[in-house]
């Protein structure tokens, strides 16, 4: 087998168009913009000013780059035209080769605050300053499999194969009207590909994102005696060698991988008992574990918790969770290891079998949140984002982005 339970590294080639789900092309979306006059302003009217957004989410592998803004500039010959971003960390510039449009944030970033200054190249140059970004965390499962820090899907059939769905946006600087230049990121899905076979030997499967410190996302499984097994990303949709790194963990019927829910920056796990009891497993961010503690009791009520990612914009890992009636709910965290006042979501979600969260499936105005995704059981797949100000939540469904996939018992 390989993936799980035995040779690793070895994957088929091919996939079988039998076990393929079919996915559907999303639309260009708006990633930032620059609008700009094109002379001067008078004395009589004030330039626009406006503090130019950061938009990517603060995790090792993310890519930022300035969000929608407008401000007065000098139209110069190509797309874009008239600014110059500066990139840095902790209020202090990083270095020549880390400059330009896209900075991508690396394992040497986490913990520091990035922010950019944008300059004009008008005869009277001005400069604008964003705010900083939060610190930022080790690898989430919104910056995907093969190191680009896309939406990428990862399904795991009943059979045991493992099926990578990579996906890749390219972005383009196009014009826009007089003085204003438009930054799309046209979007679409790669050739999918088995990634591993075998792993119906583990009843529990998911992402913890970057669990062992080396910048790429990861994988844990745990199999029918409770043992717990680290599989690390390679950054490039395959495993490394697997380790185990805990036993006993079928005490738990509900474990999942909710990012940084303690606010040191490191990847954590969160696991359900029977009783109901919700149990924090604090990443040591190499691979193991801190001392766990418990954070919740009542939990039975649900039949589903999901991992969602930072779904709200404010930094902090949100949890979702539905009950056995079809109501979901929303639990934010408030970033320390405890919880932010929950939220009623939506009913009718017992028509999902599957709910889960792979980052922004459309880079636009929330490039910086994470969406929730759902599969009904016809096998269509949906994106759902929060189209909220930061730290509230609406749910918006973005439509159909797939058909098929009710071939997968799980997406990771």
């Amino acid at each position: 087998m390989g993936g799980a339970g035995g040779i690793l590294g070895t994957f088929a080639s091919a996939v079988k168009s039998a076990v393929l789900a079919a996915v559907l092309v999303g639309p260009a979306a708006v990633a930032g913009v620059a609008p700009a006059a094109a002379t001067a302003p008078s004395e009589a009217t004030p330039p626009y000013v406006f503090v130019p957004p950061i938009v990517g989410l603060p995790y090792v592998g993310s890519e930022l780059t300035l969000g929608i803004t407008q401000f007065q500039k000098c139209k110069t010959e190509e797309a874009p035209n008239g600014f110059i971003l500066e990139w840095l960390s902790n209020g202090v510039p990083l270095p020549t080769e880390r400059q330009g449009e896209f900075l991508t944030l690396t394992p040497e970033d986490r913990g520091n605050r990035i922010s950019m200054n944008v300059h004009t190249t008008c005869e009277t140059p001005r400069v604008f300053h964003s705010r900083e970004t939060r610190p930022v965390a080790a690898s989430n499962r919104a910056m995907g499999w093969t190191g680009r820090g896309n939406f990428e899907l990862l399904g795991r059939t009943d059979d045991g194969d493992l099926v990578l769905y990579p996906r890749t946006y390219e972005p383009n600087w196009v014009y826009w009207g007089p003085g204003m230049e438009l930054l799309q990121f046209p979007s679409s899905w790669d050739e999918p590909r088995v990634v591993g076979t075998g792993w119906n030997i583990f009843n529990i499967v998911f992402s913890p994102g970057d669990f062992d410190g080396d910048g790429h996302n990861d994988v844990l499984g745990r199999d029918s005696t409770g043992n717990l097994h680290l599989y690390p990303g390679d950054g490039e949709g395959g495993w490394l060698a697997p380790s185990q790194v805990g036993a006993g963990w079928n005490i738990f019927d509900s474990i999942v991988g909710p990012g940084d829910f303690d606010g040191d920056g490191i990847n954590d796990v969160l696991a359900r008992d029977r009783q109901g009891k919700l149990h924090l497993y604090p990443g040591d961010g190499e691979g193991g574990w801190l001392a766990p503690s418990q954070v919740g009791s009542g939990w039975q009520i649900f039949d589903k918790i999901i991992a969602a990612g930072d779904t709200t914009g404010d930094g902090t890992a949100d949890i979702f969770a539905r009950d056995r009636n079809g109501i979901l709910f929303q639990y934010p965290t408030d970033g320390q290891g405890g919880w932010s006042t929950p939220s009623r979501v939506g009913h009718g979600w017992d028509e999902m079998p599957e709910i889960s969260s792979a980052g922004p499936f459309i880079k636009s105005y929330n490039i910086s949140r994470s969406d929730l995704l759902a599969y009904n059981r016809d096998g269509n797949l949906y994106s759902y984002a929060n189209l909220g100000v930061e730290g509230d939540y609406s749910l918006f469904n973005q439509g159909q982005i797939g058909n098929g996939w009710n071939i997968f018992s799980s997406l990771i």
